[in-house]
């Protein structure tokens, strides 16, 4: 297996000297007040505090952490800039699990003002930022550890692509541009069916949907609801635009599993379900099992959901990583 560093340095490039100097700069006493505004709780802003004199001197996890610096205000803006997604870190120690928060720190400055400059709303930022916590949480659930789950997801986030709406990540992207565009996408013939907002290269938003979060009717009427308040005045479109999901949830066998009460099924009548599809099984197992790879056989239910990913699998069968669309604006 390539090393997860080595293809973070071949993406990132050689940081800026500005951006490594700012790394190597920051004291204990301003990484602790930057800290104080991710939504973090005690434990984990005292572990981070108490090893970043750690990390701000090591050539190798400070020049890490200047690329990652440089990337992304080099990307912020940049919507079809691409995105790398890495393993996360955890095989490095505790400097690895804890490079995405200091990442985070150093850049929430910029990104907040990013947010003001765009007219995002100050609940809206809030949430945005929390995400950063969620990540965390997912990571202790999963290792009994401080870390960032998918940590490679912050870079998007912190570019100003990204805005958390109540219970949903929406993604400014472009159809067939952006990294996260759902893929596979509809055929030409059904592309020029169905015309505007449908085009390679049509502007977008990407659903994203956090863990642990309330899928319930309620919950999601508010979150779009909310959604059509502020995105079209942060992101602006003068033509017709979709919100395409792209999940686990959508494979449509969990009808027959969970029945028309389940939230899950309710979220995903919410959209038009595209043909084409994509077959995988890692991301289902990561997703419902808290599993990267590993044996089918190996897999345990104790849930609903995960009885009827399972009973998929275990025939030998992939699970289906569906899209499906909506009008938005």
């Amino acid at each position: 297996m390539t090393d997860t560093i080595e293809l973070m340095r071949d993406f990132l490039g050689a940081p800026t000297d500005a951006a490594l100097e700012g790394v190597r700069s920051v004291e204990r006493a301003t990484m602790t007040s930057l800290l104080g505004d991710l939504f973090l709780t005690g434990d984990v802003v005292a572990e981070l505090v108490a090893h970043w004199d750690e990390t701000r001197e090591s050539a190798r996890w400070s020049s890490l952490l200047a690329a990652l610096v440089s990337c992304v205000e080099r990307d912020r803006g940049n919507i079809d800039a691409p995105i790398a997604i890495w393993r996360d870190l955890d095989e490095f120690g505790l400097s690895g699990r804890l490079l995405y928060y200091y990442l985070f720190a150093l850049q929430i400055g910029a990104l907040r003002d990013y947010h003001r400059a765009h007219g995002v709303p100050d609940d809206v930022s809030d949430s945005t930022v929390g995400a950063l916590a969620r990540h965390g949480e997912t990571h202790a659930l999963k290792h009994r550890s401080i870390g960032v789950d998918a940590g490679w997801w912050v870079l998007p986030i912190l570019r100003g692509e990204i805005l958390q709406v109540r219970n949903l990540k929406f993604h400014l992207e472009h159809l067939e541009v952006g990294t996260l565009a759902p893929r596979p996408w509809l055929d030409a013939t059904s592309i020029a069916l169905h015309g505007e907002g449908f085009r390679p290269g049509d502007l977008s938003l990407g659903v994203h949907i956090p863990a642990r979060i309330d899928l319930s009717p309620d919950a999601l009427d508010e979150t779009f609801e909310r959604a059509r308040e502020v995105l079209p005045a942060v992101w602006p479109s003068t033509s017709r635009r979709l919100a395409t999901c792209q999940s686990w949830m959508l494979d449509d066998r969990l009808i027959a599993a969970l029945g028309d009460d389940s939230n899950i099924v309710r979220f995903q009548r919410r959209f038009h379900l595209i043909d084409p599809y994509e077959d995988d099984v890692d991301t289902v197992a990561y997703f419902v099992f808290g599993r990267e790879g590993g044996d089918v056989t190996e897999l345990r239910a104790t849930t609903r959901v995960q009885r009827a990913v399972l009973d998929v699998l275990s025939t030998g069968e992939c699970w289906h990583s569906r899209t499906g669309w909506l009008d938005f604006d």
